[in-house]
C-alpha cells in the first residue's frame, strides 16, 4: 500500500477486515445451514426406512395369515440397503426375525414400531441405527461447500483490496491537497485555492473544500484591507507628526513663540491622533464583544436619545438637522456596546451629509423585533461599493477624502452580531443612506 499514507493504510486495512469478516460470517451460517438440512434430510431418512419396515412386516403378516410362513426376506433387504438392524417380535417378545449387530458399534438411535392388523396388536418392528457422523457423500458435499467458501473468500479479499486502494487514494488525494493548501497559507502564501487544484474531491470534501477556499478568499481580502489601512493609518498619522514635529521645534528654536494659536494646532493634532487611536481600540474590543457583554434589559429608545445628545455639537458644527422618532422598546443588550452602535452610525451618517443636510434616528419594532434606523441625506453608496461597507478597514470612495481609518461601521456590525442582531444597509428612493439595525425584543421590559 505504499503511497496511500498513513490515514490511507488505516482505511485500506479497514476495507479488508470488514470484507473478512462479511465473509466469515457468511460461511459461518452457510455450513450451520447445510449442517442443519443434512439432519433434517437424516431423520427424514430414517422415519422413511422406519415405516417401510412396518409395512413389510405387516404385509407379511396379512399375506400368509400369521407369523407361521410369513416371507421376512423383504426386511433382510431393507436392513442391508439402510444399514440399520431390523427386528421383529411376536406380542409375546418372541423373536421372529432380526438382522444382525448394528453397523458402527456405540451410539445407536432405537426405533419401535407396532404392527397392528385388523385393530390389534401382532408385533413389534425394532430398528436400530448406526449413529457413524456423516456418510461419505456428506462429507464430499461439505467438503465443496468449505473449497467454494474459501475460494469466494479470497476473492473478496481481494477484490475488497483493490477496491479500498482505489477509493483510499480517491480520499486520501484531496486531504493531501488541502494539507499542502494550510500550509502554504501558514506559510503566508494566500492565493492558494483547491479548486484551481482539481477541486477538493467528492462530497463531503468538495464542501471542505470549497469552504477552505472561501476562508482563503476571506484572509486574502482581510490582509489586503489590512494592509491598506496600514498604509492609510502611516498616511494619516504623517501629516499630524509632521505638524508635531514642526511646530514644537520651532517652539524649541524659539522661531514661535508659544501662544493660544501655537497651543491650538497642536491640541488639534493630539487629538487628531487620539481619534485614530480610539478607532484600533474600538475594534479590538469589538472583536472581544461576544465574551464581554455585560446584558441587561435596557430602553433602546433611551440609549438612542442620549447618543444623540452627545452628538449635538458635531451636528450643529456640520450645519446638519437631526430628526428623532423614539419610540420605548426594551431590548436584552449591553448598553455601552449598544450606545457604541448608536454612536458610530450617527457620526458615520453626519460624516457624509452636507451642510444644510438631515439626518433621521427612528426607533420602532419590525415584526416583532426592536429596530433601529439612521438615514441621511448624503450621497449614498454606490452600488458596487454596497456588499463592502462593513468590511473592516474598508474606506469607500466618499469616504478617502474625509479622513477616518474605516472601522466605524465594522465594529456597528461586530457588536449588532455579538447581540444576536443583524445590520444591514438600504437606499431609500430619496437617495441618501439607510442603515437599519434589528435586535432581538427583551422578553421582560425595563424597570
Amino acid at each position: 500500500m505504499r503511497g496511500l499514507g498513513p490515514l490511507g493504510t488505516r482505511l485500506a486495512g479497514a476495507f479488508v477486515a470488514v470484507a473478512l469478516v462479511a465473509l466469515a460470517l457468511f460461511s459461518a451460517l452457510t455450513l450451520a445451514a447445510e449442517g442443519s438440512s443434512f439432519a433434517a434430510l437424516r431423520k427424514s431418512q430414517l422415519d422413511e426406512t422406519s415405516s417401510a419396515a412396518l409395512s413389510v412386516a405387516r404385509s407379511a403378516y396379512q399375506a400368509s395369515h400369521g407369523w407361521a410362513g410369513a416371507d421376512l426376506a423383504p426386511l433382510e433387504a431393507l436392513a442391508d440397503l439402510s444399514g440399520a438392524r431390523i427386528a421383529l417380535d411376536d406380542p409375546a417378545g418372541v423373536v421372529l426375525f432380526h438382522s444382525g449387530a448394528v453397523p458402527g458399534g456405540t451410539g445407536a438411535r432405537t426405533e419401535t414400531r407396532a404392527v397392528v392388523s385388523g385393530g390389534r396388536v401382532v408385533g413389534e418392528v425394532r430398528l436400530d441405527f448406526p449413529d457413524q457422523g456423516l456418510s461419505p457423500a456428506e462429507q464430499r458435499l461439505r467438503s465443496a461447500l468449505a473449497r467454494s467458501a474459501a475460494l469466494a473468500g479470497g476473492l473478496g479479499v481481494l477484490t475488497a483490496l483493490v477496491v479500498s486502494v482505489v477509493v483510499t487514494r480517491r480520499l486520501v488525494r484531496p486531504l493531501r491537497r488541502l494539507s499542502a493548501a494550510a500550509r502554504a497559507v501558514g506559510a503566508g502564501d494566500r492565493s492558494v485555492r483547491l479548486a484551481a487544484d482539481g477541486g477538493g474531491g467528492p462530497g463531503e470534501l468538495g464542501e471542505l473544500g470549497a469552504a477552505f477556499d472561501a476562508m482563503s478568499v476571506a484572509i486574502e481580502h482581510q490582509e489586503q484591507l489590512r494592509q491598506a489601512m496600514v498604509a492609510d493609518v502611516a498616511h494619516e498619522l504623517r501629516t499630524p507628526l509632521a505638524v508635531l514635529r514642526g511646530e514644537t521645534e520651532a517652539l524649541v528654536d524659539g522661531v514661535r513663540e508659544a501662544g493660544p494659536e501655537a497651543l491650538t494646532s497642536l491640541h488639534d493634532e493630539v487629538l487628531r491622533l487620539g481619534r485614530m487611536v480610539d478607532d484600533l481600540q474600538s475594534l479590538a474590543s469589538a472583536d472581544a464583544a461576544g465574551l464581554s457583554l455585560a446584558r441587561r434589559p435596557v430602553d433602546l429608545a433611551r440609549v438612542a436619545a442620549r447618543s444623540a445628545d452627545a452628538l449635538d455639537g458635531r451636528f450643529s458644527d456640520a450645519a446638519v438637522s437631526l430628526g428623532r422618532e423614539l419610540s420605548p422598546v426594551p431590548v436584552l443588550a449591553d448598553p455601552e456596546r449598544l450606545a457604541q452602535v448608536v454612536t458610530n452610525l450617527l457620526a458615520n451618517a453626519v460624516k457624509f451629509t452636507p451642510a444644510g443636510g438631515a439626518v433621521r434616528l427612528v426607533v420602532g419594532t419590525e415584526r416583532g423585533r426592536a429596530r433601529l434606523e439612521v438615514a441621511d441625506t448624503g450621497p449614498g453608496v454606490p452600488p458596487d461599493e454596497r456588499d463592502k461597507v462593513f468590511d473592516r478597514f474598508f474606506r469607500g470612495s466618499a469616504g478617502r477624502g474625509s479622513g477616518g481609518s474605516g472601522i466605524g461601521l465594522a465594529v456597528v456590525k461586530q457588536l449588532v452580531e455579538a447581540h444576536g442582531g443583524e445590520v444591514r444597509l438600504e437606499s431609500p428612493a430619496g437617495g441618501g443612506a439607510l442603515f437599519v439595525v434589528v435586535l432581538p425584543v427583551a422578553e421582560a421590559p425595563p424597570r
